[in-house]
């Protein structure tokens, strides 16, 4: 397991957790990891910003690497 798989998926960990952290810092609800006894509410979005952001990566290294023309 390469650059090709470790880069994208730290660039989308960390992607997903400062959306998380912003949430929590500034009380954004669509950014909020949310956990009481009575329900569990987990926001989505910085979900899916964090796959695209490590898609994006993905793509770029294998475009310098020569890969995908």
């Amino acid at each position: 397991m390469g650059k090709v798989f470790w880069i994208p998926l730290l660039a989308s960990f960390a992607t997903i957790a400062v959306l998380y952290f912003i949430g929590y810092l500034a009380d954004i609800n669509f950014l909020i990891f949310k956990i009481s006894l009575s329900y569990t509410e987990i926001a989505l979005l910085p979900i899916f910003v964090g796959a695209a952001v490590g898609i994006i990566t993905e793509w770029m290294l294998k475009r310098k690497a020569g890969v995908v023309k």
